[in-house]
Formats: structure tokens, sequence, C-alpha cells
């Protein structure tokens, strides 16, 4: 059986398709929420990050907040193997996540970079944003933010820690 399609209604779904995406996109510029709605839709990698190389020095802490898959132990080895020793600071337990005053973060010099993993998703300081991780990413004044993702998903690894320290090595944002 032969299906006849309108190409008609096929072309004006797809013109009221663009509009509503030009102008979700065009507001979520203008909110300083674009990096959210291009991760809903997947494409997180087409966001600018915003990031203020002026806040903290190269050669600041890192602060890794989530629930890793891994031992402190071994995260701390690691930064020790890269020449970060004494620049890890961790909240790893989710009750004290779930608390923390993520403004603090803000125009703070003491870090540098924040390495974010599995979190609750309600916490203090996530304001009209989807979720803190996105405040950080689309608000001015947080040091630089990274995802730790694994599977697809957030997940804070011995490789994934190790490749984000890598990257920040080599392109001289961290220093050893």
């Amino acid at each position: 059986m032969v299906t006849h399609v309108n190409i008609m209604n096929d072309a004006s779904l797809l013109g009221e398709a663009i509009k509503y995406f030009t102008e979700e996109l065009t507001q979520a510029f203008k909110n300083n929420n674009l990096k959210t709605v291009l991760t809903k839709y997947h494409y997180p990698e087409l966001a600018p990050t915003i990031v203020d190389d002026s806040i903290g020095s190269p050669d600041g802490k890192i602060l890794v907040i989530g629930v890793p898959s891994c031992k402190l132990k071994e995260l701390q080895g690691i930064f020790n193997a890269f020449g970060l020793k004494g620049r890890l600071e961790c909240h790893t337990d989710y009750e004290s996540i779930q608390r923390y005053n993520f403004r603090n973060l803000m125009y703070n010099d003491k870090y540098r970079l924040i390495i974010v993993g599995p979190m609750p998703h309600s916490t203090y300081g996530k304001d009209e944003f989807s979720s803190v991780i996105a405040r950080m990413e689309n608000t001015e004044g947080y040091p630089l933010v990274r995802r730790a993702i694994a599977n697809g998903g957030l997940k804070i690894t011995k490789t994934n820690i190790k490749q984000i320290l890598q990257e920040e090595l080599d392109s001289g944002f961290l220093a050893a």
C-alpha cells in the first residue's frame, strides 16, 4: 500500500519546528541559559563555556564535587601523580553536597577548576537553573566547570579524572 504524504503539511510542520527552536534558543541566549537548552537537545558541546581566566591561579585548588565511583585515596593518588599534590578538595557526601553553598564559589580565587559528578538534583543555590551545574556553567564568576562523564552520564572515575587533569595541564590552564 502506498501512503501519500502531503508535502505542504510537512513543510509547514518543519517551518513551525524551526520557529519554535529558534525562539527557544534565542531566549536561552538572552537568559544566559544556552548551554542548558543545548544539553536538553543533546548538543552541549556547541555552547560556549563561560570561563573567567582571572578566577584562581593556574596553581589554585581543584574542587571535586559529586559521589565518585572510586575511593578518595585513589583520587588523591592521581592528583599526586600529576604533580598536583595538596590541591585536591572534595565534597563527595550526598547530604553535604545538597547543603553546600555553591554561591561561595563565585569569584573565589582559591579555586581554579571545579570537576562535577553525580550529585543531588535539588541543591542549595541552583535558583532558576535546572541544576547547580548549569548555574555554574552559565553564570559569570565561577571557576571553570568540567563535567566528569562516563557511559553518557555524570560519573567520577579514575579514567575521566586523569583525562580532565591532562587536558587542563596540556592547555596551560592548570600548572603542575
